[in-house]
Formats: C-alpha cells, sequence, structure tokens
C-alpha cells in the first residue's frame, strides 16, 4: 500500500515574538501557528499573549510591539491551551525555521502552566532541512535568506504570523526538493534534518563510480542489488543521476535503512515522465519485495465502500475486496479507518438504512432508532417507498461520480460543528478523511471506482505526449504520440485498452491511488480527458486530438457525456 506521503502530513508551522532570548527568565509576547494539511493552510491561529513583565526597547524597535499593546493582550492559559491542541492533534509535526529556539520558549511555557503530552511531538526544523537540501551555492539559510533565494513575498517581517507564512512556502520547496531524492514519509524527512554532512566516497568500487559516470539525466526508476543478485532497493527520480548518486553522500533516508557497502551493482530504466517513473516504481516494489523499501510492499491494505445496487434497498458496505458485478465501489481509500468514517457519514447524509437483514412493508410497525434520529429514511415500515429510497442511493452515486467536492464541503461543516463544541477529539478524527477528499476533489477523478475511466495526456521533454488510460479504474497502459498527432496509432492504443477485457487488480488499485495524488499536486501538469461510459475509440481519438491540437488550451476535459 501507499502510505501518507509527505503532503499528506499535517505540519504545525510555529514562530513566536518573545522578550528575550532566555526560555527561562523571557516569554512569549506573540505566537502564529499556522496547520498546513496537503501543502495548504487549513487553519490558522495568531495572538498576543500578555507576558506580565515590561518589553525591552531592543525587541520593541524590532518587532514593534509595544507594552500598551500587552496590557490587554489574552493571559498565557487562554493562548497556550489552544496551541497544546494543536501540537497534540494526531500525526502533527512541530515545524520552525531555528526551530530549536521555538521549541525551548514553548516547552517552558508548557511545563510552567502544567500542560502534558506535548514533550513527545515530533519537531521539524526548516534551517536544518535548507542545509542538507539545498545547494552548497546557497549561502545563506537563515529566514531572511531564504525568502530572497525563494523570492517569496513577505511584508511585516519579525512579527509572528508573517514569519511564520513565510516558513510555509520554505517548507512547500523544501518538501518538494526532498521528495525528488525520494524521501517518501516524515519520518524519513524528521531523519535527515540530523544526517551527517558528506561527500560522494572516492573510495567506492570502480565497478559502483564508472556505473554511476554512466547515469543519465532523465526521469526513470533504479534499483540496487547485493553481490548475490538480490534487489535492495527500488527508487523512482525526475533525474536518475543526481537522485542515485545522492544515495552515496549520506544525506537521504536510504542510509539509514542500507548499508553502502551492501550495493553491489545499480541498473536503472528510463522513463518519458516522472509519472510513468512513479507509476514503474510500484510496481517494482510490488513485484520484488526490496528488503530496504518501506513503502509499496504491501497493496492489499486498501479498502472501499461498496453501494449495494443489486438489493432493492441499497445500502452501504466496507469491504476489503475488489469489484463484482451489480454493486458499486466507492474509492480505493487509503485505510480501512478512512473508509468506515465514510461509510457512517454517506449513511446519514443520504439517509441509507445502516441494518443488513431483508426488509418487509410493515407499515403497522414503529420505525427503528435510526429512523427516529432521522439518519434513516426507514423503508422498513414503508415511509420511503421503494423507487424513493433508490433515488437516494442514486443520488450517492451520482455524487461519488461528478460532485466529491460536495462532501468535502459537508465534512468541512461537520469537523467545524465538532470543534465549535469543543469535541477536539471527535474533529481530530474526521481530518484525515476531509484531506482524503480534498485531495481527491483536487483530481478531479470520479470516486466511483467503475465509473473511473479517463486519459491523461503529459508533455515530455521529447516533444512529445505521454498518454495514460485507465478504463474503470484499471489501468490499461502508456503511449508516446508526437506532437503532430499519430491518429493511426492512438486509435490503435485506444481499440487495445477499450476492447481488451481485464480483471481489476490490486496493483491498477496502487496506480489509481498514484494518479490521483499526481493530479492533485499537479493540476496544471497535463491534459486531462475523463471518459463516458461506454467510449468509443474512434470518437475519443477525435476529442483527444481537438484536445491536444489546441497549442494554448491548458485546461482539463469535461465531465462525460
Amino acid at each position: 500500500m501507499i502510505t501518507s506521503t509527505l503532503w499528506d502530513a499535517r505540519y504545525i508551522v510555529v514562530d513566536v515574538e518573545t522578550t528575550g532570548s532566555d526560555p527561562t527568565r523571557h516569554r512569549i509576547i506573540e505566537i502564529a501557528c499556522l496547520v498546513v494539511e496537503d501543502g495548504a493552510v487549513t487553519e490558522r491561529f495568531v495572538s498576543l499573549v500578555n507576558p506580565h513583565q515590561p518589553i525591552p526597547r531592543s525587541i520593541t524597535e524590532l518587532t514593534g510591539i509595544t507594552n500598551s499593546m500587552l496590557v490587554s493582550a489574552p493571559e498565557e492559559t487562554e493562548v497556550f491551551s489552544r496551541v497544546a491542541h494543536l501540537l497534540t492533534l494526531p500525526d502533527a509535526v512541530f515545524v520552525a525555521h531555528n526551530a530549536a529556539f521555538d521549541w525551548k520558549f514553548l516547552l517552558n511555557t508548557f511545563r510552567r502552566l502544567g500542560y502534558s503530552g506535548t514533550e513527545a511531538v515530533p519537531r521539524l526544523c526548516t534551517y536544518r532541512l535548507a542545509r542538507r537540501l539545498l545547494p552548497s551555492t546557497v549561502r545563506r539559510k537563515g529566514l531572511d535568506g531564504l525568502i530572497a533565494y525563494f523570492d517569496i513575498p513577505v511584508s511585516g517581517r519579525h512579527r509572528a504570523e508573517p514569519d511564520a507564512q513565510a516558513t510555509v512556502h520554505i517548507l512547500r520547496h523544501l518538501l518538494q526538493y526532498a521528495i525528488d531524492r525520494g524521501i517518501d514519509t516524515p519520518l524519513d524527512l524528521l531523519r535527515l534534518q540530523y544526517a551527517p554532512f558528506r561527500r560522494l566516497r572516492e573510495t567506492l568500487p570502480k565497478r559502483l563510480l564508472h556505473r554511476l559516470q554512466m547515469l543519465p539525466s532523465n526521469p526513470g526508476v533504479y534499483s540496487f542489488y547485493d553481490r548475490r543478485g538480490r534487489l535492495l532497493y527500488v527508487g523512482k527520480a525526475r533525474n536518475l543521476g543526481n537522485r542515485v548518486r545522492s544515495h552515496f553522500s549520506g544525506d537521504t533516508p536510504l542510509c539509514f535503512r542500507l548499508p553502502k557497502h551492501r550495493i553491489w551493482n545499480v541498473l536503472w530504466e528510463e522513463t518519458p515522465t516522472e509519472l510513468s517513473a512513479l507509476l514503474r516504481e510500484v510496481e517494482l516494489i510490488w513485484q520484488g519485495q526490496p528488503l530496504a523499501n518501506t513503502v509499496g510492499r504491501e497493496l492489499e491494505t486498501y479498502a472501499f465502500v461498496r453501494l449495494t445496487l443489486s438489493e432493492p434497498f441499497p445500502r452501504l458496505c466496507l469491504t476489503t475486496e475488489l469489484p463484482d458485478g451489480g454493486n458499486e465501489w466507492l474509492g480505493p481509500l487509503p485505510s480501512h479507518v478512512l473508509a468506515a468514517h465514510l461509510q457512517q457519514l454517506l449513511q446519514r447524509w443520504y439517509r441509507l438504512r445502516p441494518c443488513t437483514g431483508e426488509l418487509r412493508n410493515a407499515p403497522a410497525e414503529p420505525a427503528c432508532l435510526y429512523a427516529a434520529l432521522a439518519t434513516c429514511s426507514a423503508p422498513c415500515n414503508g415511509t420511503t417507498p421503494a423507487l424513493d429510497y433508490r433515488q437516494q442511493a442514486l443520488y450517492l452515486l451520482q455524487d461519488a461520480t461528478y460532485n466529491v467536492h460536495r462532501w468535502t464541503q459537508a465534512l468541512f461543516e461537520t469537523i467545524k460543528q465538532y470543534a465549535e463544541r469543543w469535541a477536539f477529539e471527535q474533529a481530530a478524527a474526521l481530518r484525515p478523511l476531509w484531506r482524503f477528499l480534498h485531495r481527491w476533489a483536487k483530481s478531479r477523478l470520479p470516486l466511483c471506482l467503475q465509473a473511473c475511466s479517463f486519459l491523461l495526456c503529459i508533455p515530455t521533454s521529447l516533444h512529445r505526449w505521454e498518454l495514460t488510460c485507465v478504463i474503470s479504474g484499471s489501468f490499461r497502459g502508456a503511449y508516446l504520440v508526437s506532437i503532430s498527432f499519430d491518429r493511426t496509432g492512438v486509435r490503435r492504443f485506444l481499440t487495445d485498452c477499450l476492447e481488451r477485457p481485464r480483471k481489476l487488480s490490486w496493483l491498477d488499485v496502487a496506480h489509481l491511488d498514484v494518479l490521483s495524488r499526481w493530479l492533485a499536486q499537479n493540476p496544471h501538469g497535463g491534459r486531462l480527458l475523463l471518459l463516458p461510459t461506454a467510449p468509443s475509440p474512434e470518437d475519443v481519438t477525435e476529442q483527444l486530438a481537438e484536445l491536444l491540437l489546441q497549442p494554448n488550451h491548458l485546461s482539463m476535459g469535461g465531465q462525460p457525456q
């Protein structure tokens, strides 16, 4: 299974302004906490704090914060109860530039106020990351230096919110640098900030040095093998040469999992685009089960929500089985927990029955508890006729196909209501599902698996298009077509994709997950053509030609007709 990536983590980006540099004697006078999920700021908490001690003139000159501004500011207990809640959310990672300074002040404040549970929060320092990820030509890696290097617009420096916002921008850039180096998980990123500095070993065997010099600068996948020919590690790269050589410089997570002396040989395979490298990497990891890979070795842990349209009164079921006839599958969802949350929410939103037994029309009997709670339309006692009830299920299926964004908005309102009632645990439990639905809505793909048929067209560096075809969630292959658009070759490729029967596999599910993530993170990286239920190769070829032969047309394809 493809587990949480760097973009899926919850980063709490923090910046503080203080009365001095000693965390035991001085106090925080302003704090900003920006919650970053899926690369976007989803929550923002900024507040002044009454320190009950005078502010030195040097601090006022630097920040513009005066004693009079803090007289009526909130007390520490009011401010830091909110900060402690944010830092103890599931999977939260504390982020700051020069994190040691901010964290020492926070930790001393928490201890003084008697808060517990914050000591174990993972901490990420963007200054340390910049030293290990950015090229040596970037000499100034302080906040001002990186603001200039990344050309980040900032107004009001040395105040908590502008500095925290600048750190968010820096974090986004550094995450992309880390992904380019093959860093997959937040745990690997946390380890990287403390990795030692090393240069490429000149003491490597000549055999390996020769192989490293042969590496191209194109996208692709690469594999490390030991002396016995056993597969040790598989990775993908935007630039094969830079990526593979970085493994031998000691600044990537591979050095924590695989001693370099075990690597006997390096093989690689070039791909037209980075996306095809991602798809090929999933295949090689699943097929070869390399020893050092921790992500992608198991694929059967995805889950679905099944809508049983084959029944007179359809219901929603949590399932880990692949699709069969007569029903509709919603997903794939990355975990069983997310699928269970989605099942419960959809049952309530569309008032579908949660019971599993056979229903009989018994109007004389009282409705069940779910009907009394208005979470079920009570088909059991005839309150809702069979046709009306089935229409509720079809509305759900229509939203899953064309309007996942509606679910994202509804779930956001549910989380907001929980938070307003101080039910923070319930709100935190639903946040991962909101992030998943938000990402899927950004990908513009149907969440109904059987309706998920599309062509994705990505320009390559060789003046060609790479066409990736998915039919009903099944990855059918890729094809390279010239800019001039060879209709005969494209029609032959589409005929093979559309007319060849193929059973959905777990590898197809993993491919679909990769494609949805790529589309969400690269909204303008290609052109997307959603396909109707029974597409004709000839009609699709003409639609594709119309889409690709418009030189300045970068918008995505429309809904299926």
